[in-house]
């Protein structure tokens, strides 16, 4: 299985919710794991998608009387079974460590929200009767897996609300999508730098702090942005994510936070095509060739001579 992508924001709040309740519930995959009872998370994980919820009591609810829940940001085929079929995974994740050597998890949390690493993937091990401790979560900067490793990517023009509806060129994984039903998209840097260009343009002085992000680049890796206003007239920008290009040196601009759609009204330039294509195909021959290699032999070792 591949890993699991949540956000800091989502995640941290369930986490200090747990440990600044007095008591705390029993979940399945605490019993299946034989932990003792104590601040944690509980992940419910079926196929490529999860949740986690905080076990402290009392119980955090939404204004809307829904208990508060971290959903993964996962892709997931448009073919494949709904998750009520697949198989469920319960797991515990407690916040604490057993040694005073270990790290915490709640430690790995703060310390991401700190060093704004807003991506948190985590480890599902194959036995569902262990616990998940700090060693399974790793906080990224930039999203990793985007789409399934044997994804197939072909040239379509895509617009988004977040881009004022412009359309844009780009590689659309094929028989894949986001949760909320979005495309996910790669733009090769001519396109990625356009993108920047066109939400820093004099149009944004009519539009609300917030109402649309920023693109802005720092060397070779591209950082979203989003305005915030403070309350007392000063505008902030706070840090989304960074998009670090991919091994094609395309970069996936608001992958799973964007709703990029597909705009059949407008045709891709031929030459922006044609460098799609490419890179599309090259990928797919990279892949063959990577499952058509002969094993790795190790060379045979060395002796010492008989004399």
């Amino acid at each position: 299985m591949s890993r699991l992508w949540f956000r800091i924001e989502d995640v941290l709040p369930l986490a200090e919710h747990a440990l600044a309740c007095p008591t705390h519930r029993l979940t399945a995959g605490q019993i299946a794991a034989g932990e003792v009872n104590g601040p944690a998370l509980s992940l419910t994980r079926y196929g490529e998608r999860a949740h986690i919820r905080s076990n402290g009591v009392p119980v955090w609810y939404t204004h809307d009387g829904d208990e508060q829940i971290a959903f993964s940001a996962s892709w997931r085929r448009t073919t494949t079974a709904s998750p009520e079929r697949q198989r469920v995974q319960h797991l515990y994740l407690p916040l604490g460590s057993s040694t005073a050597a270990e790290r915490r998890l709640i430690d790995v949390l703060r310390g991401a929200r700190h060093l704004e690493r807003n991506w948190l993937a985590i480890d599902t091990p194959v036995w569902p009767v262990a616990a998940l401790d700090a060693a399974h979560v790793q906080s990224f900067d930039y999203r990793g897996d985007i789409a399934p490793p044997d994804a197939r990517w072909r040239p379509v023009m895509v617009s988004s609300r977040q881009v004022r509806n412009h359309s844009y060129p780009a590689l659309v994984a094929d028989d894949c999508s986001t949760d909320a039903g979005g495309l996910v998209c790669r733009f090769d840097p001519i396109t990625a730098r356009r993108i920047a260009e066109d939400l820093t343009g004099r149009w944004r002085m009519g539009s609300m702090p917030g109402e649309y992000p920023l693109l802005r680049f720092d060397g070779d890796i591209a950082a979203l942005l989003e305005e915030r206003d403070t309350g007392s007239g000063d505008i902030v920008l706070d840090l989304d994510e960074r998009c670090h290009p991919d091994r094609d040196g395309y970069y996936s601009i608001g992958a799973h936070r964007w709703f990029w759609t597909d705009d059949t009204w407008t045709r891709m330039p031929r030459r922006a095509r044609m460098r799609l294509h490419l890179t599309a195909l090259a990928g797919r021959l990279r892949a063959r060739a990577a499952t058509h290699l002969p094993p790795r032999q190790e060379p045979p070792a060395v002796t010492d001579p008989p004399f």
